[in-house]
């Protein structure tokens, strides 16, 4: 539930760039990917002890698959 709200709550937002400053919006979204991204990567998911282990898991990368749908990206 929480991330379904999450990705209702960043296109809102994205919907309030795009009519308030529509030259940005590009930006801002690329912005909020790029971030997203960065922070699924920050550390990997299973594995012991650091070794294995993935660097995104699937439910990072399911969200970030939601994030970019509600961008438009």
């Amino acid at each position: 539930m929480q991330n379904e709200e999450f990705v209702r709550g960043m296109r809102h937002a994205a919907s309030i760039v795009d009519a308030k400053a529509p030259l940005d919006a590009q930006a801002y979204k690329d912005w909020l990917l790029h971030v997203s991204e960065k922070v699924a990567e920050a550390s990997k998911e299973g594995g012991f002890l650091g070794f294995g282990g993935v660097a995104v898991s699937d439910a990072e990368k399911a969200t970030l698959a939601e994030m970019r749908t509600a961008l438009g990206r």
